[in-house]
């Protein structure tokens, strides 16, 4: 099937959005807008458990709600490509840079970041859905190096 170039921009576009409303999102610590950006039986993979994939949007919510308290995370995506597969299908690859940090009981920003931080991928299978909106069919992060100790 052909795509116009105009309909390929708008694919390219929802996407990228899902993408950077992701890592808002799980900086945000919203489980339930998490959740709903994946497919009913979407995949997950944190980066740093890259062959523990966790499968189904109400355990992937029952996960995302399960985030430690305490902890400050800024996920920063960059260099996303998307590859437009058809009018309801793409897939895409973000670098992630996380930076966390652990929060003091009454702590005020900004804070100290933790040493160690992490750096890897997330590659993506999106799709639109039933309800026309374009969701994670399958999230696999991976991580390529760490910075500090």
């Amino acid at each position: 099937m052909t795509i116009n170039p105009l309909e390929k921009l708008l694919v390219v576009q929802a996407c990228t959005d899902l993408i950077h409303r992701f890592a808002d999102r799980i900086d945000a610590r919203d489980a339930d807008a998490l959740a709903e950006m994946f497919v009913e039986d979407g995949i997950f993979a944190r980066p740093t458990a890259p062959d523990q994939p966790i499968q189904g949007r109400e355990t992937l919510r029952a996960q995302f709600a399960a985030r430690p308290a305490g902890k400050l995370t800024r996920h920063i995506c960059t260099n996303t490509t998307v590859n437009v597969v058809s009018p309801s299908e793409a897939t895409a690859r973000s670098l992630i840079l996380l930076y966390t940090a652990t929060l003091a009981e009454g702590a005020k920003l900004p804070v100290q970041a933790d040493g160690k931080q992490l750096l890897g991928a997330y590659d993506d299978r999106i799709v639109r859905d039933s309800d026309g909106l374009w969701k994670f069919k399958e999230r696999r992060g991976s991580l390529a190096m760490y910075v500090g100790g």
